[in-house]
């Protein structure tokens, strides 16, 4: 029997994170990093160029629950980005999320992503790296 937080977890992520290892493995230009502080893993990130092979996207991106507020989403999102830039050479990244996520929203516009299309569930952004 699943617990509250398996389904709650399972809402949020529907995607399981062995998919995301299968996908980094194949996919070429697509590269999967652990979020660690100190000796803890603490999330996943990954990135790669987007269907139209010019445009990067950030994808999958989660922090555990329980490290969540302490910066490290922050840190670990300027380092993708980075990473995007100066390895795959891109200028504009994409990443989408769950509307319901306020949290998140909120830290993607510090960064400078902004909206560009939204579905009934999700909003799509982007971010324009030679503006920056």
């Amino acid at each position: 029997m699943q617990t509250i937080r398996q389904r709650r977890t399972k809402s949020i992520f529907s995607i399981p994170n062995v998919y995301w290892i299968g996908i980094s493995r194949y996919e070429e230009g697509t590269e999967l990093f652990a979020i660690k502080a100190d000796d803890e893993y603490v999330g996943l990130i990954g990135g790669g160029y987007d269907e139209d092979g010019v445009t990067g996207y950030i994808n999958p991106f989660m922090i555990d629950q329980r490290y969540q507020k302490n910066g490290y989403a922050k840190s670990a999102l300027r380092l993708m980005i980075e990473y995007l830039r100066n390895n795959l050479h891109v200028d504009k990244i994409n990443i989408n999320h769950s509307k319901a996520n306020t949290s998140v929203s909120n830290l993607y516009e510090s960064l400078g992503f902004f909206v560009y299309n939204e579905t009934d569930d999700e909003y799509q952004r982007k971010m324009d790296l030679a503006n920056k």
